[in-house]
């Protein structure tokens, strides 16, 4: 007979294996939430979040917008929103905030270990600061989490210090460092014209002198010259701080800040400026003594306007050669750097013509005495720092009304950083509610593969998946009256007894020991005699100590001494002498598993085996179904047991 397995796993057996099975879900659930209790009550460490919101800059807010190609393509956050968050969590700022709160010492006393700058700065960015964005919105929310709650809150306030500090760094424009520029140079040119107004003065209250019509028209050129050098320097700061917005602008371009750290020369360049700065020399020269407007001079402007486009072309060539100008974003970058470098080249002479013009009229100046030189040379000095203080002072006035909107460019803080009064971590509700879950899962994974697992037969549905065809159920009850009634039915079927056929040899076996065996072989002993039976208890095994019941049940016991070349004999024997009207044996045989229990089983009508739930094996059925003849079960199950 072939082996019955049924593949298919229903509703029913889920929820019968949930019930046979709910002891272990139920510990295991029990279990879990006992052991993350314990962790959250004496393991886990209370964790602070400290958070902040940050609108971002004007600039980068008017960017926010995606596009619809960016959208099509995926893009959830715009380059701008993501750049500043960038910032925020960049090195610049990170080891600012770990000099300025000494974070390196703090976690080498925390770890009892030395740590570097960078594994701090590594470990912020890791495990402490998460920098995320307000969704459809221009806002950065800033969580700093750490057990330690006054540190937490000191570094999230040092990250938003330095993140602004650094943001007004990269969004000037060339007017905020100029602007800087001339709030350096102020002071110092003031001192000093403070200085030099008191030497004139002290020179003419102890010297007498009266300046002739030259040395007036000399002061007055060396006055007119100081001017335009001054003005000239500060264009020629203007065009620096172009330059430096333009790296600001292009830092992120691959080579790019190379290139803008790279002079351009050349043998035909460097003559282009001697030639440029010798015009311009003439023309200063000129402009001393000529309007702008004569022909001489406009002579000149044509031939300095056609050295300027030389100068612009030969960098451009030379330029040109540095890097790729396909892209349009590079193309515009690329202009904007000749024309700066052109301006500059341009400036820079200009400023060297004018003081080589000075040079002349300083010459000039040592033709006359020592007292008018002197005189001369302090109210020079004089009328240049005056000069220059007040085109600094103007100047100065002007960039501040020129930079008065930058502070819409800087971060603003909407919700600043707050000390909270409750860790944020760990959330002990949730925790708990997630180890249930976890546990029941966990129970019912078990269930099912203790289940898999499992060879022994619990109950009458294991038999039938096992075999295909339920057992006959036997609860033995402590009441004999109610136990020997459960035993009638099975009598009658295991032993056919209702058989036209006479039924002189069964053959009743056990899977497991025979301790429990016995009791239920002499109940059915005594039920056959009460039925007016003859009954021949035969014992093959030796170990089922088998009583006789009444007169008409005799006993008959080996001991275990019938050895396999004896049984057809021995069987042979029993059943002549006991073969008579309304007698039946009953053979108590080995374990089924033995050789003689297989023997045995083919000279009997009808081999019975006994079943125990909770000790019987799902293998011992299989071995029965092929080895045994026409077997029948019996399933014991105890109402009062019920293991896991």
């Amino acid at each position: 007979m072939e082996k019955y397995h049924d593949e298919e796993i229903t509703l029913s057996d889920i929820l019968r294996i949930l019930k046979r099975r709910k002891n272990w879900i139920i510990g295991i659930t029990f279990l879990t939430i006992c052991v993350t209790f314990v962790y959250l009550l004496y393991f886990a460490k209370p964790v602070y979040e400290i958070t902040a919101v940050i609108k971002l800059p004007r600039g980068a807010s008017s960017q926010i917008a995606l596009s619809p190609q960016l959208s099509f393509l995926g893009v959830s956050q715009s380059p701008a929103l993501t750049e500043q968050m960038e910032i925020m969590k960049s090195r610049r700022v990170l080891i600012s905030v770990v000099n300025d709160l000494k974070l390196t010492e703090y976690f080498s006393k925390k770890s009892k270990d030395e740590v570097s700058q960078e594994s701090v700065v590594s470990a912020l960015l890791k495990n402490v600061v998460n920098v995320s964005s307000v969704k459809d919105t221009s806002l950065i929310k800033l969580t700093v989490s750490l057990d330690d709650r006054e540190m937490a809150y000191k570094i999230a306030r040092s990250i938003i210090d330095n993140y602004i500090r650094v943001a007004r760094e990269l969004n000037k424009d060339e007017n905020t460092y100029l602007l800087e520029f001339v709030e350096r140079q102020l002071p110092t040119v003031e001192r000093e014209l403070t200085e030099i107004e008191n030497k004139l003065l002290n020179f003419q209250k102890t010297k007498s002198i009266l300046p002739s019509e030259e040395l007036n028209a000399l002061i007055r050129k060396f006055y007119d010259l100081d001017g335009k050098i001054v003005e000239a320097q500060l264009n020629y700061q203007n065009l620096q701080s172009q330059l430096s917005v333009l790296k600001q602008n292009i830092s992120q371009l691959k080579g790019m800040i190379k290139i803008l750290e790279y002079v351009p020369d050349s043998a035909k360049l460097q003559e282009l400026r001697k030639r440029l700065l010798d015009l311009q020399i003439r023309y200063n020269t000129l402009e001393l003594q000529y309007t702008e407007n004569s022909p001489e001079m406009r002579q000149i402007e044509q031939q300095i306007s056609v050295v300027q486009q030389m100068i612009n072309e030969e960098i451009s060539r030379i330029l040109s050669s540095q890097f790729e100008t396909e892209d349009p974003i590079l193309r515009g970058y690329y202009l904007q750097l000749i024309n700066l470098q052109t301006n500059l080249e341009v400036s820079k002479s200009h400023i060297s013509s004018l003081e080589q013009v000075r040079i002349q009229l300083e010459k000039e100046l040592q033709k006359f005495p020592d007292l008018q030189r002197e005189y001369a040379t302090l109210l020079r000095d004089y009328n240049l720092k005056q000069q220059t203080y007040t085109l600094l002072r103007s100047r100065r006035e002007e960039l501040r009304l020129s930079t008065a909107g930058m502070s819409f460019n800087v971060p603003i803080v909407l919700d600043e950083p707050y000390l909270p009064e409750k860790p944020a971590k760990p959330n002990k509700r949730l925790i708990l509610a997630v180890a249930f879950v976890l546990g029941v899962f966990l129970g019912i994974l078990i269930a099912f593969l203790r289940e898999a697992f499992d060879e022994r037969i619990r109950d009458e549905h294991d038999v039938l998946k096992t075999i295909g065809e339920e057992p006959l159920l036997y609860q033995p009850s402590k009441d004999r009256k109610k136990d020997l009634e459960a035993l009638k039915h099975i009598v009658v079927q295991t032993l056919n007894l209702t058989s036209a056929e006479p039924s002189y040899v069964h053959l009743l076996v056990s899977s497991t020991n025979s301790s429990w065996k016995a009791p239920i072989i002499e109940r059915m002993a005594e039920l056959l005699s009460k039925a007016g039976k003859k009954v021949v208890l035969v014992d093959l095994d030796g170990n089922s100590k088998l009583s006789p019941i009444s007169k008409e049940t005799k006993v008959l016991s080996f001991d275990g001494e019938l050895l396999l070349f004896s049984l057809d004999e021995n069987l042979r024997k029993i059943s002549k002498d006991e073969s008579q009207e309304n007698t039946i044996v009953i053979l108590s045989a080995p374990t089924f598993t033995s050789v003689e229990t297989k023997v045995l089983s083919n000279h009997a009508n009808q081999t019975v085996l006994v079943l125990k739930a909770n000790d019987s094996k799902k293998s011992d059925l299989v071995y029965a179904m092929k080895n045994l003849k026409n077997p029948k079960f019996i399933l014991v199950k105890e109402k009062s047991k019920n293991k896991l």
